[in-house]
C-alpha cells in the first residue's frame, strides 16, 4: 500500500490518499479527483524531465535540485500558472507532492511564485533517495486522458521508448500492429483458455467479450508513416470497414485494452473515465478487465462516475479474479465545514461487499426511484 501526499496544492491543504494495486476514485464533480491525478502526473513529469534513467528506473542523487518544472506540458496537463495552484486558504508558497509507504518515500518540495505568476513550479528539494524500485520511478508509465481521440481513418506512427498507446490513444493502431515480436501478452492476461499470446489476437478476444461481435485489424504503412484500425461487427458481413464508420465506443476502449495487456508489471496505468461511450454491460466488463490487469501486477488507477465499473470490480473480487485486499475505492466528497474535500477509503470483502456506502456514493438510482414512487402515489 502506497500513499499519495498532496500539501497546499489546489483544493487540498494537506492530505494523504490511499494508492492500492487497484485504486478507484469516485465522487461528485469538483471534489478533487482530477486534482489528485494532476498531482500524480506532475510528480511523474518532474521525475521524467530531471532524473536519470538507470536500467528500468529513474534515479537522482541530488536532494537539493532547484529545477523548473513546466505546468502545461506532459500528460496534457493544463495547470495554468503558479498562482493558480496555491491552496486558497494558505498564505504559503510551498507545495509538496510525493508517494510513500512504510518502507519508502519519494517526496518533492516545490516553490510556487504567487506574486509574479510563472508557468512553472521550482522543485527545490526531494527526499533522500532510497526508493529506487517504487512504481512511480519505473521507466514505463501509462496514462489515458478522459478525452481520448475518436475514430480516425489513420493515425501517425512514432518511435516508442516503450510500447504505449499515447495519452489519448493516438498510437493504439501502431501499438497493436507492431510485428517485431516483442509484444507477447503474458500468460496471466490471456483471455479465457486461449493460448495465442499475440497482442492483436488477445485484443480481439477481450474486445469481443466486452462488445460481442466486434473485431479489429491493425495495419501499418511504411510509405506514409501511418497506421490504421479497421473494424468488423455483425453488420459488416466479413468485410472490415474504417473506424470512422463505427461508433466512438470502440475507439475509446481499444487503448484501454491494448495498454492493459502490454503494461509492465509494477508500473502505473492511469485511466480516466473508462466508461466513456460504452453501454452499461460493456462498462461492467471493462471494470472486470482492469481488475484482471491489476491482479497481474500492474498498479491501476481509475477515475470514474460509473456504478457499472464498481459492479464489475465487485464481481471480479467475488469470483477471485482480484484479491480483495488489492482494491481501494477513494470516495471524494464535500462535507460541511471542511477546508478541503474529504477522501474516504472504502475497502471490499472477499465476497465483493463494500465496507461502507456513504451518502452520495452511487445512490442516485435509489433517490430517483423513490421520487418516482412518491409522484406516482400522488
Amino acid at each position: 500500500m502506497y500513499f499519495l501526499r498532496i500539501n497546499n496544492f489546489k483544493c487540498f491543504q494537506e492530505i494523504d490518499i490511499h494508492l492500492n494495486r487497484l485504486t478507484l476514485m469516485a465522487g461528485a464533480n469538483g471534489n478533487g479527483k482530477s486534482t489528485t491525478i494532476q498531482a500524480l502526473l506532475f510528480l511523474r513529469q518532474t521525475i521524467e524531465e530531471n532524473f536519470r534513467l538507470f536500467e528500468d528506473y529513474y534515479v537522482s542523487e541530488r536532494p537539493d535540485i532547484n529545477i523548473n518544472v513546466p505546468l502545461n506540458a506532459s500528460f496534457l496537463l493544463t495547470l495554468g500558472n503558479s498562482a493558480h495552484l496555491i491552496n486558497r486558504t494558505s498564505d504559503k508558497n510551498e507545495i509538496q507532492i510525493g508517494i510513500f509507504s512504510e518502507e519508502k518515500e519519494m517526496i518533492v518540495d516545490y516553490v510556487a511564485d504567487n506574486l509574479e505568476p510563472k508557468l512553472f513550479l521550482t522543485a527545490v528539494k526531494q527526499t533522500d533517495y532510497s526508493a529506487a524500485t517504487m512504481p512511480i520511478l519505473k521507466k514505463e508509465f501509462y496514462y489515458l486522458n478522459a478525452e481520448r481521440i475518436g475514430p480516425r481513418v489513420s493515425q501517425s506512427i512514432q518511435f516508442f521508448d516503450y510500447p504505449n498507446a499515447g495519452w489519448q490513444g493516438e498510437f493504439v493502431a501502431q501499438l497493436i500492429s507492431e510485428r517485431s515480436g516483442y509484444l507477447p501478452v503474458e500468460k496471466e492476461r490471456l483471455f479465457g483458455n486461449t493460448t495465442n499470446p499475440g497482442l492483436e489476437f488477445q485484443v480481439n478476444e477481450w474486445l469481443n467479450d466486452i462488445m460481442p461481435g466486434v473485431r479489429i485489424t491493425a495495419k501499418q504503412n511504411a510509405d506514409t508513416f501511418t497506421s490504421q484500425i479497421q473494424v468488423e461487427n455483425i453488420y459488416t458481413k466479413g468485410d472490415p470497414t474504417i473506424a470512422t464508420n463505427i461508433g466512438f465506443g470502440i475507439s475509446y476502449i481499444l487503448p484501454i485494452i491494448a495498454t492493459g495487456l502490454v503494461a509492465k508489471k509494477e508500473s502505473y496505468f492511469i485511466v480516466e473515465n473508462p466508461e466513456a461511450h460504452l453501454h452499461p454491460s460493456a462498462q461492467s466488463k471493462i471494470g472486470k478487465f482492469l481488475a484482471m490487469v491489476a491482479n497481474a501486477g500492474v498498479h491501476v488507477i481509475i477515475e470514474t462516475h460509473s456504478d457499472h465499473i464498481i459492479n464489475g470490480l465487485q464481481i471480479a473480487v467475488a469470483k477471485s479474479d482480484l484479491q480483495h485486499q488489492f482494491l481501494t475505492i477513494n470516495y471524494f466528497s464535500d462535507k460541511d465545514g471542511n477546508i478541503q474535500p474529504d477522501v474516504l477509503p472504502i475497502t471490499i470483502s472477499e465476497k465483493g461487499e463494500l465496507t461502507e456506502w456513504p451518502k452520495g456514493f452511487f445512490d442516485q438510482m435509489q433517490i430517483d426511484y423513490a421520487t418516482l414512487f412518491k409522484l406516482r402515489m400522488g
